[in-house]
């Protein structure tokens, strides 16, 4: 006696809407992805200018302390900045670095550094960013001032 088992009318599956969630699951990560990719960028792209910003800093100081010393020049001042932002890959011009040289009157060598955002941003104007230059200063005595 072979019997057929009974044909249910039931769906199989214990989830009787998991295709339909599937869908919904979907459409959520569709909305939400952007914005948490846009976040990421975001957060990504703070954390490389605030490097640059620091490393800007460093070589202005480093470029000034150059100034500072008995024999030190403009070129030598420019150089030593070069030195130190190449490591970050800014390509340097003359019009980003100023110095002011020390007189008997003001014996101090200032140095100012002024980089465009758009020489270190690694989005690009993608996240509508544009806050101009990411600049510094130092201001030291110079040394041996007669």
């Amino acid at each position: 006696m072979n019997r057929e088992p009974e044909k249910s009318c039931k769906k199989s599956s214990i989830y009787p809407y998991a295709n339909t969630r599937r869908g919904a699951a979907v459409v959520e990560m569709a909305v939400v992805t952007p914005l948490l990719l846009t976040i990421m960028f975001g957060i990504i792209e703070f954390g490389w200018v605030l490097t640059v910003k620091e490393n800007i800093n460093n070589a202005t100081r480093e470029a000034c302390r150059v100034g500072i010393l008995p024999g030190g020049t403009q070129q030598a001042i420019y150089d030593r900045f070069v030195e130190a932002v190449s490591p970050i890959g800014i390509t340097v011009t003359p019009g980003m670095l100023t110095v002011i040289e020390a007189t008997t009157a003001n014996p101090v060598v200032t140095v100012r550094s002024s980089v465009p955002y758009s020489e270190v941003s690694l989005l690009g104007s993608f996240l509508g960013i544009n806050p101009g230059t990411i600049g510094s200063s130092c201001v030291m005595r110079k040394e041996a001032m007669f």
